[in-house]
């Protein structure tokens, strides 16, 4: 395995992050080079001063985390910060004995040493308030990746909810999706809901942990979105995609998707420490919920995209809109045109034409890299021409049924409507009568391409 010293981590991941923003429609775009905020939560409860392997728990996280800041030492970009928990005995149990040691800053890893080394464990476990406190721990900053790594033996103990707490304040953007280490025992149940666990059973475990979690925060991740064809192949693509932060719902990156020259999904660099949902707007959309991507590695990312097409021909060359629905759920996901095919996710659809009267496509297969088509009869016109205003309906009879076509608009002396061929009855009463008794009926028939004028 090639080991990177931290500086070219560092850099890599602002280049990747720079070129993600130049190559992509990305939505934090023209922000400055981000500024990496590391708040060390610490236990130093009562439990922490048991013995563990070699020493006490507490002595050997002190000793191992100062190596780990060793390594940090002089990066760029870079800030640092500790906050305590269960540093003070007091009467009973105290649930707010949590406290900013050090705040964030580039050359205080001295201090951080200093006042680890000079605590002594004693108090008790407020988990969920320390995460709260964290909120004024992470001044305001517009440029900022802040992220919590949690250092504990022991589960809350003062009745808060970590997890809740930890996904409000990602929420907010207060910080990303927190690191925890658990020491001497696995507590993966409880705290998976909070962040990215790492159990350590052992000293090499925690070692190993810390180094994982801190290159974490400096590596670039990749990725690519295969979207597959009926074949199993990812070459469905020139789609708009976009990746939002799972937890806040907010756009992070959005890009049209593209193929490389060798016809591969092209690489996208991507922050490790976001949860995504990805929707790629196929229609209907493609959405996959919850996408982690491994930080330092490439994620691929996969979607079943099989898409057919689908067009009309119309016999007289006029356009009309077309709304399509997925068969059996009644809501409309897009209206097309007569004059345009357009793409689909492979799969079955009803459809209207709004004709005069609508047409209704019932249960319409469109199977992956096919074309349906469906066909719109030529129309013909009725002029209607009106000695006086009336009210009332044009209907077109089907089986005895007469299916409503239109209202009439008599403000003008004539009105000429584009029909299907058909049979068709007029039902109406002049606007200036108030009886009943004398409401018409007028029927007429309509051929395609043919005018017929119909006189009330």
């Amino acid at each position: 395995m090639m080991h990177w010293p931290g500086k070219v981590l560092i850099l890599l991941f602002f280049a990747a992050m720079v070129g993600a923003a130049q190559s992509q429609v990305v939505v934090e775009r023209d922000l400055p080079v981000p500024l990496i905020r590391i708040l060390f939560v610490f236990d130093a409860s009562q439990s922490m001063a048991n013995h563990w392997q070699s020493d006490t728990k507490y002595r050997i996280a002190i000793n191992v985390l100062s190596g780990i800041l060793d390594s940090l030492q002089g990066q760029e970009n870079l800030e640092i910060g500790l906050r305590v928990y269960g540093p003070k005995r007091a009467p009973g149990t105290d649930c707010e004995d949590s406290y900013i040691m050090v705040p964030f800053g580039t050359d205080n890893f001295s201090s951080i040493r200093s006042v680890l080394h000079g605590l002594s464990p004693s108090g008790t476990t407020p988990i969920a308030y320390s995460l709260e406190q964290t909120a004024s721990d992470f001044p305001p900053c517009s440029h900022c990746r802040n992220i919590v790594i949690l250092i504990t033996d022991g589960l809350e103990a003062c009745g808060g909810d970590p997890c809740q707490v930890s996904k409000e304040l990602q929420r907010k953007g207060i910080f990303l999706r927190p690191f925890i280490v658990g020491i001497g025992e696995n507590m993966q149940a409880q705290f998976n809901c909070m962040g990215n666990y790492y159990n350590a059973v052992n000293e090499n475990d925690y070692r190993r942990a810390l180094q994982t979690i801190v290159a974490s925060t400096l590596k670039a991740a990749s990725a690519q979105i295969n979207l597959l064809d009926r074949f199993g192949n990812p070459s469905q693509t020139d789609v708009h995609v976009t990746l939002y932060n799972t937890i806040t719902g907010t756009a992070k990156y959005s890009f049209v998707h593209t193929l490389n020259p060798n016809g591969l999904p092209d690489t996208l660099e991507l922050d490790p420490l976001v949860t995504y949902d990805v929707v790629v707007q196929t229609i209907p959309p493609l959405r996959k919920e919850a996408v982690w991507i491994e930080p330092g590695e490439h994620t691929t990312i996969t979607l079943d995209a099989r898409q057919g097409y689908l067009s009309f021909i119309s016999e007289d060359e006029k356009v009309f809109s077309c709304i399509i629905r997925r068969s059996g759920t009644g809501k409309a996901i897009h209206v097309q045109p007569s004059d345009r095919m357009e793409k689909y996710l492979a799969g079955n659809y009803d459809i209207t034409v709004l004709t005069m009267p609508r047409m209704n496509f019932s249960n319409v297969e469109i199977a992956a890299d096919q074309i349906t088509q469906l066909r719109i009869p030529a129309t013909g016109a009725a002029m209607l021409k009106y000695s006086a205003p009336v009210v009332g309906s044009i209907y077109m009879e089907v089986a005895g049924e007469l299916l409503l076509v239109e209202h009439l608009r008599s403000d003008n002396t004539t009105e000429t409507m584009q029909l299907q061929p058909g049979n068709y009855i007029i039902v109406y009463r002049l606007k200036s009568s108030h009886r009943q008794q004398d409401t018409r009926q007028k029927q007429f028939k309509v051929e395609a391409g043919e005018t017929v004028e119909v006189e009330l």
